[in-house]
């Protein structure tokens, strides 16, 4: 065995000194080969390291040397590292996961009795990879999660981050968009605490391309735009050919030819200038080769169909085959040969079936749609239509429902507060109506005593309700000076301080620091939250009924609640403080909701009965009792929502039973 790896490493010398490699790999080859156990295993390591971490060199034949080796010489650790190494080169340069799974279950024995946490980690991130490349997406999503296991046991914020970010990059691809922008929000914050530029950039762009998947362009682009800013100032090429080539789907998206093939060829340059080519040139055939086809450039279609068909003849993996495949499907059409053209549409649509990427199984279906037609075949047109349309529908409710911002307890900030100032308002509230219960009973008990008894009755009864009348005046006026007070420290806030950072973003963009830039944008970010927490702008800004719409899709966004809602404008039936204390209203119960209903569906509909406007909210939680709830001591939010709804004179009704739900019914004068 021994003369065996010195012979391959002859040959390997050979090799790296025949296309005149550096003497680096030839210094190390030649220690290898007159070496022996842990000293040749760290120097085979580091040529390992070496060509696979620095140079365009094929890794194979090394790292396999390296894996075996350690293995004999029991370094479990040393083999499982290179073995992850080899997976991310077949991965993410081969374009070969079928080949990273296969050399991956030739090790599973081994790598099962590996006790290092953090190379474990990285494994499972490389197997999470693989399954996410073929399109298995659960599975893909299983590893992503051991990922995470193995990297808080081994304080690996790295690693932990890598794998929030892959997993919520593969939830977007399944539809799961709320579970998306969750993870990638916290994989940013993991990244920013290590102060990782270059995957802070990754994670922005899965976040340019969530929001490109529920059609927020404009904001899709403002992401990438400044993503790609930082990518330039690292010189990343790889972040740089993604980030072109979803503005390239984007613009496809929008039917911005132009632009679509502009960003391909730009995108195409960098990559024929990176270390990466081999990975993105057959994507970027394929993706140049549809976009002419469409533009009916076949000669420049068929340019890149050729270029493809040259890389397949050395790399026959699923992802080059697909994209040929599609690529072939649009040329045949361009070239109006439609049986051709049929043939790999067939094809392509049971490719794309198996996978759970939607929106490919829809353009596939739409395809087929455009031959049938083509050949007068309207029958199989039809068809084929009906499921385009159906998974379009359900896309746009996907887009309708799922938002893509936080559900922000804004209620809760304000309670916080002001909740001792409340809390006692409500404690003398209840106070007195105990004190006109028993005073009903003692008197009630005394009626024979006469006409004093009565009148004592009559003017305690008085008393109270004047104090109780006054208590609730001053919990009202409390809630107005509250909702006042909110509203200029979020003015000055706005005003003042959120001028000021503007300036300092600014200034630190000039200044080129990208962290003190970094840190300002955020702070600037942060301000307008809390701004907005303490008062609700989009109902200036867009009206009642449009920042309802918005908060409940925040909602939904962000809940395992699945809502309906059914909203009339009534933008022009309702003051302003109607709206607003209509708008607090409802967040305080949809906070409610989420907090303590586990609640598996909900709706929201507000209507105009004659002279009044209906809202109407419903859920099937847990429920509860109601007047228990309303005279403990935990019902502080529901008595605020009586409150509120006796600020604006309106009548506030709430049924709910236990493990039947809650129906609340707001009805506002107009």
């Amino acid at each position: 065995m021994k003369q065996l790896l010195l012979l391959t490493f002859y040959t390997f010398s050979l090799f790296v000194s025949a296309q005149e490699t550096d003497a680096k790999i030839n210094v190390l080859t030649q220690k290898i080969n007159t070496s022996e156990k842990g000293k040749k295993l760290k120097l085979m390591e580091s040529l390992s390291n070496y060509i696979y971490f620095e140079t365009n060199r094929d890794p194979d034949s090394i790292l396999a040397e390296t894996i075996d080796f350690a293995l004999q010489v029991d370094s479990l650790n040393v083999a499982i590292y290179q073995l992850s190494n080899w997976m991310d080169y077949l991965n993410n340069r081969k374009t070969n996961p079928e080949k990273a799974l296969r050399k991956y279950k030739n090790y599973s024995k081994q790598a099962f009795l590996l006790q290092n946490n953090k190379t474990k980690a990285k494994l499972y991130l490389n197997i999470g990879d693989s399954y996410y490349y073929l399109k298995e997406y659960e599975k893909a999503i299983e590893y992503y999660d051991t990922t995470e296991v193995f990297a808080k046991c081994a304080e690996e914020k790295k690693l932990l981050g890598l794998a929030m970010m892959y997993k919520a990059g593969t939830q977007s691809q399944m539809g799961r968009f709320a579970e998306s922008s969750q993870g990638l929000q916290e994989s940013i914050r993991i990244f920013r605490q290590s102060k990782d530029t270059f995957n802070i950039i990754s994670a922005k762009n899965s976040l340019s391309i969530l929001y490109s998947q529920n059609g927020f362009f404009n904001e899709a682009k403002k992401e990438r735009d400044e993503a790609i800013n930082l990518a330039k100032g690292i010189n990343s090429r790889t972040h740089l050919i993604s980030f072109y080539v979803n503005a390239a789907t984007d613009a496809k998206k929008q039917n911005h030819t132009k632009s679509r093939i502009e960003n391909l060829l730009l995108a195409k340059k960098i990559s024929d200038n990176s270390s990466h080519s081999g990975f993105y040139n057959s994507i970027l055939c394929s993706h140049l080769s549809i976009a002419y086809a469409q533009q009916d450039s076949i000669d420049l279609a068929e340019k890149y169909l050729q270029k493809l068909e040259e890389i397949l003849k050395t790399n026959e993996s699923q992802q080059n085959k697909v994209g040929y495949i599609e690529a072939l499907k649009n040329v045949w059409f361009a070239k109006k040969n439609y049986s051709k053209a049929l043939q790999y549409g067939k094809e392509h649509l049971e490719i794309t079936r198996k996978t759970s990427d939607f929106e490919n199984v829809m353009n596939a279906e739409k395809f087929l749609v455009d031959v049938y037609e083509a050949q007068n075949n309207n029958s199989q047109a039809y068809q084929h239509f009906k499921v385009y349309e159906r998974i379009k529908d359900s896309i746009s409710n996907v887009q309708k429902v799922k938002g893509l911002s936080y559900f922000q307890t804004l209620y809760e900030t304000e309670k916080r507060d002001s909740q001792i100032e409340v809390q006692q308002s409500d404690i003398a509230l209840l106070d007195a109506e105990n004190r006109l219960k028993n005073q009903w009973l003692l008197f009630g008990g005394l009626g024979m005593l006469g006409l004093f008894g009565g009148v004592l009755l009559v003017r305690s009864r008085s008393a109270v309700k004047k104090r109780q009348k006054l208590q609730e005046r001053f919990s009202q006026d409390l809630i107005k000076a509250q909702e006042e007070e909110r509203t200029r420290v979020a003015r000055e806030l706005h005003d003042s301080v959120g001028q000021k950072l503007m300036l300092l973003t600014k200034r630190t963009k000039t200044a080129g620091d990208a962290d003190m830039e970094s840190l300002a944008g955020n702070t600037l970010e942060e301000l307008r939250s809390i701004s907005r927490g303490l008062h609700p702008a989009t109902l200036e800004k867009l009206g009642v009924t449009k920042a309802i719409e918005t908060m409940i899709n925040e909602v939904d966004a962000n809940t395992n609640i699945f809502f309906t809602n059914e909203i009339e404008n009534i933008d022009g039936d309702l003051n302003q403080d109607q709206a607003l204390h209509l708008y607090r209203i409802i967040q305080e119960v949809l906070n409610n909701m989420v907090k303590h209903a586990e609640a598996k569906a909900a709706s929201v509909s507000i209507h105009r009965k004659g002279k009044t406007i209906e809202a109407l909210i419903k859920d099937n939680g847990n429920g509860f009792e109601y007047s228990e709830k309303l005279n403990s001591g935990e019902s502080l939010g529901m008595k605020t929502l009586l409150e509120r709804a006796k600020i604006i004179q309106s009548k506030l009704t709430i049924q709910s039973a236990h493990l039947k739900g809650t129906s609340i019914l707001l009805q506002i004068p107009t």
